[in-house]
């Protein structure tokens, strides 16, 4: 449990706000000599131990987060948590060590990369189980090292996780290693740097062939962070609220320095734009005087007769007022946007006139037409899924942009590991990516993964960069997550065999 233990706090401490990004590299090795030669029943109960350990690592926020936004006692937060840790995260863990437990038994040259496939495997099941979630897999605690996340292009997160497990399993059998385990462990370490090497040299190549955009690209400022309440939002007496906060951060960004595009945060409009005549007429006069045009997040009210459902939304708003193009956030939070189970009434925030929403309409979650270019835009949770970047981009987007409202969680714990995510979709697509939060992280980000230009967590201002379309299509953006699924295929057979074996 000790050993445990320990894995379970180097994992959490390899993210942000400590972000110690080596430590996946010998994180899990603890864990693994722990299950190994063990039985059965240990190596599932390490693995359950593990799974909780590290999602406290990385969640630190969520009890505090629900005691906040579902106005409940903390022993609730607590105990969803931990609802979310078994279910996301513990289940999986012991799969993978039992997995672990008998490659380790007979270990050969090979291992080291089984052992990689079947952490990638017990992932994916993290992300595909319903109401799973790929918060925090390990491969995003190495985005701060733009050089070591290049492989992110051709096999996403699930393939710089596989290396660091490689690495870890190359380690770890090689502290086991005696007499004639030792050549294998030796030849499994060889194939392991071998791997890291290779990384490395693709991502050096990849960066330095990444190009700065041309000078008469498109400026964007992304206009944030006024650090607001936005959780009372929909009470009726802030209805429209805040929306002067963001107007004067926009003024003074375009009168310093004049922009094309000016993008709003998830949640900036506090109002139904299209609705609203009188604060429609209000951002038509900015945006005027600004010569500029405006993406923003906000509500929607769509009615079909006598019934009404609310989208969660973004607007593009012309210099002269005109709603020029809508999206509508497609994959909504379960338990914070819609509520899946019924009866649930201890979760059901009250809103106040929206209570939750509807997933938009398959023809509303297009790219949007923009002066920076075709934008394909993620709503917050969105953007911590990789399909939905990777559809934007083959639908035509040339950038990507994330509204995101951080402000509900109110934890950099959280807000950091969220940008630490978002970063590795701008490597997968090869897409200049802005990140609009209301409370930050805001950043740029360059095709490469590199932060251009951002503002911290709990600050008001504007970030600005200059966005080049781009129009080609990396290898993950066409194939996805196939190198995780052959993964899973691999980590399959091996246990049919196992199977197999001890029924003969």
């Amino acid at each position: 449990m000790a050993l445990t233990a320990i894995s379970g706090a180097l994992y959490g401490l390899a993210f942000p706000p400590v972000g110690w990004w080596p430590l996946p590299w010998f994180a899990l090795v603890p864990f693994l000599l722990a299950v190994a030669g063990g039985g059965k029943g240990r190596a599932a109960g390490l693995g359950v131990a593990l799974g909780v350990a590290a999602s406290y690592g990385v969640g630190t926020w969520m009890p505090a987060a629900v005691v906040s936004y579902y106005e409940q006692p903390v022993i609730v937060g607590v105990a969803i948590f931990l609802v979310c840790a078994l279910w996301q995260a513990a289940w999986q863990l012991a799969l993978f060590a039992l997995v672990w437990r008998r490659l380790a038994a007979a270990p050969r040259a090979w291992t080291p990369l089984a052992v990689g496939a079947a952490w990638v495997t017990a992932e994916l099941l993290r992300s595909h189980v319903p109401f799973g979630n790929p918060w925090a897999l390990l491969g995003y605690s190495q985005t701060a090292v733009p050089l070591l996340v290049q492989s992110a292009d051709l096999a996403g997160v699930h393939g710089i996780g596989f290396v660091l497990v490689v690495v870890n399993a190359a380690l770890a059998l090689l502290w086991r290693a005696h007499g004639d385990d030792m050549a294998a462990a030796r030849r499994g370490l060889a194939i392991a740097a071998a791997l890291v090497v290779a990384v490395v040299v693709y991502g050096a190549f990849r960066l330095t062939s990444e190009q700065a955009p041309a000078a008469d690209a498109a400026r964007p400022d992304v206009v944030v962070q006024g650090n607001l309440d936005l959780g009372t939002q929909w009470k009726s007496e802030f209805y429209g609220a805040n929306l002067g906060a963001y107007a004067d951060l926009t003024t003074k960004a375009v009168a310093a320095q004049a922009a094309a595009l000016v993008v709003w945060p998830e949640s900036a409009l506090t109002f139904f734009l299209e609705d609203d005549a009188s604060y429609r007429a209000y951002l038509a006069r900015m945006l005027t005087v600004a010569h500029t045009t405006l993406l923003t997040g906000g509500p929607r009210a769509v009615r079909a007769g006598a019934s009404e459902s609310y989208r969660n939304a973004a607007f593009v708003i012309g210099p002269t007022g005109a709603i020029e193009a809508v999206y509508e956030k497609g994959t909504l939070v379960p338990f914070a946007e819609y509520f899946p189970l019924a009866g649930d009434g201890l979760l059901r925030r009250r809103f106040g006139k929206v209570r939750e929403f509807v997933p938009g309409s398959a023809t509303a979650q297009g790219p949007l037409a923009t002066p920076a270019g075709a934008a394909g835009v993620m709503i917050c949770n969105e953007a911590m899924l990789a399909d939905p970047a990777r559809a934007r981009v083959r639908a035509g987007a040339t950038w990507l942009v994330t509204l995101t409202n951080d402000s509900w969680v109110g934890r950099r714990h959280y807000a950091e590991i969220a940008l630490a995510m978002v970063r590795l979709r701008a490597v997968e697509t090869r897409r200049w990516l802005v990140r609009a939060s209301t409370s930050g992280p805001s950043a740029v980000i360059d095709p490469g993964g590199r932060l251009v230009d951002s503002l911290p967590f709990a600050s008001a201002g504007t970030v600005r960069g200059i966005i080049e379309p781009r129009h080609d299509v990396t290898t993950y953006a066409r194939i996805g997550d196939a190198f995780a699924w052959a993964c899973a295929l691999l980590t399959g057979l091996m246990v049919a065999r196992a199977v197999l074996d001890r029924f003969r």
